[in-house]
């Protein structure tokens, strides 16, 4: 099996980093007004209108370019052609945008969530996970920990959006560490200094394990963060762990996963469903008029029905590691909240035709609701002349049977609120009520331990007044287009 994630990794790379055949052609069209050279400004900016009026979903509702200021800098040209209903597209510069969809950032590697905890207004950071390898890991800090002052600085709703500005920085910061008493009160603890560590690379699985419950029940817990294309082996390997452990039934917590590629959520999805079959169709891609609706195969999607030899080599490699280490289940419990977006939604909806509604069991808040996709959008040509890149959705999504009418979220059959629920256990935890809750499910004889666990976190939370500050997105957990690739093919 070694060898074969060791292929399959190079597959991975090669399907994430190639662009699509036709993007290419459209990057390396000249620039040219009839004016001479325009502008650095003016030059991207009819690049991106170029690329705009092909592909973006709602190209048509794009104002004419009479009607548009291409010497307007490239972020704010961007935003005026964007469509109301569009809440995900964005520019930025192509080598901090491919770094972001790999996961790759500068950062102290903690995921973040903000409390208002009176009427007076005081915030406080409550630590969601530290990446591991992490300057914040390192130091010791830990899901739940909480976060009281940035250099020194107390956060009220009116600041902290200044107060965070060093967090989201590149210079060394400190913060003063806190925790909940038994008196339900915050007592400060030590104040440490964090150093952002440039190109930090994020691991997509933060946890995977098998939990044997009181009643014989072997579950695998697997916390997944990131659809990272190019960390297929990884999820291979955990899925190896509970094939060998002979799981019965799979929780797969999503609560903070944004999204990310498609490719390596259709081989989630195919590792888990009962029965799979590559010849089944997958998904369904709807574009704009400019190309031709299509529903694809795991196989096709996987690049089975290309006309390149090594893709259809690699998608038979593909469809072997998902058949050896498929867990061949009839129902799933999927940890998902208003941080899960994108893939994570995707793998919700396309697996319930396999399924089922009732057996895609979906447990904390509404999701997102980010039913589209999109693909990255670079100059090719050598030298470069384009420094940006763009992420617009080009694509609205369904499941096989048709469905992705999801704008508004994907509504849990069983609803909890973590942030109801103070302070945040481990991940992992029996005592995180989300987990006790599929856990309570899978086996009642867990549940009077899920309903204690929870009664306590919730009074110590109403003691504390704290209330989630609504609006606030940390940057490491925002929603993340899902990314076709070169599966998304635009036919004509």
């Amino acid at each position: 099996m070694h060898t074969t994630y060791l292929g399959l990794w190079r597959a991975g790379r090669a399907l994430f980093m190639l662009a699509p055949l036709l993007l290419l052609a459209i990057a390396c069209k000249k620039e040219d007004n009839g004016n001479g050279q325009p502008s650095a400004d003016e030059a991207t900016n009819k690049w991106v209108i170029e690329n705009m009026r092909d592909v973006y979903y709602w190209n048509t509702a794009i104002p004419e370019d009479r009607n548009l200021d291409f010497n307007l800098g490239p972020e704010d040209f961007f935003d005026k052609i964007l469509h109301p209903d569009d809440r995900f597209s964005w520019i930025q510069l192509a080598k901090d945008l491919e770094d972001n969809l790999s996961g790759v950032s500068t950062t102290v590697g903690l995921g973040i969530g903000l409390l208002q905890i009176n009427q007076a207004g005081d915030v406080i950071i409550s630590v969601q996970y530290a990446l591991a390898g992490s300057p914040a890991d390192e130091a010791g800090i830990e899901r739940g920990d909480i976060i009281t002052e940035i250099n020194g600085r107390a956060m009220t709703i009116n600041n902290y959006s200044s107060v965070l500005d060093a967090y989201y920085g590149s210079a060394s910061f400190s913060v003063q560490l806190a925790h909940i008493n038994e008196n339900n009160q915050i007592v400060d603890d030590r104040e440490i200094e964090l150093t952002p560590v440039e190109r930090f690379q994020e691991q997509a699985i933060h946890m995977d394990t098998v939990i044997n419950t009181p009643g014989g029940k072997k579950v695998g817990y697997l916390f997944y963060n990131r659809f990272l294309n190019d960390q297929p082996n990884e999820l291979l390997q955990a899925f190896n762990k509970f094939k060998a452990a002979n799981v019965s039934d799979l929780v797969l917590d999503l609560r903070y996963n944004g999204g990310g590629g498609i490719w390596i959520a259709a081989i989630m999805s195919g590792l888990i469903q009962a029965n799979f079959k590559e010849k089944e169709p997958f998904i369904q891609y709807n574009y704009n008029s400019n190309y031709t609706d299509e529903t694809v195969t795991y196989y096709g999607l996987f690049g089975g029905d290309s006309e390149d030899p090594d893709e259809v080599a690699s998608a038979d490699e593909v469809v072997t590691a998902i058949k050896a280490l498929n867990l061949n289940l009839p129902k799933v419990y999927i940890i998902a909240t208003d941080n899960s977006a994108s893939a994570s939604e995707l793998v919700i909806n396309n697996l319930r035709p396999f399924l089922s509604d009732a057996n895609v069991i979906h447990i904390g808040e509404t999701t997102v609701g980010k039913n589209e996709g999109s693909f990255t959008i670079v100059d090719e040509r050598e030298p470069q002349q384009i420094e940006w890149g763009i992420q617009p959705i080009v694509v609205k999504l369904a499941n096989k049977n048709g469905f992705g009418d999801y704008p508004n979220g994907l509504d849990p059959q069983y609803e909890i609120n973590e942030w109801d629920y103070l302070p945040w256990a481990p991940i992992g935890s029996l005592d995180d009520p989300l987990l006790a809750k599929a856990l309570g499910i899978i086996d009642p004889s867990l549940q009077p331990i899920a309903a204690k666990t929870m009664s306590t976190k919730a009074q110590t939370a109403r003691r504390l007044q704290a209330v989630k500050v609504a609006g606030f997105e940390d940057k490491l957990n925002k929603p993340i287009p899902v990314d076709i690739g070169n599966r998304g093919r635009l036919n004509r």
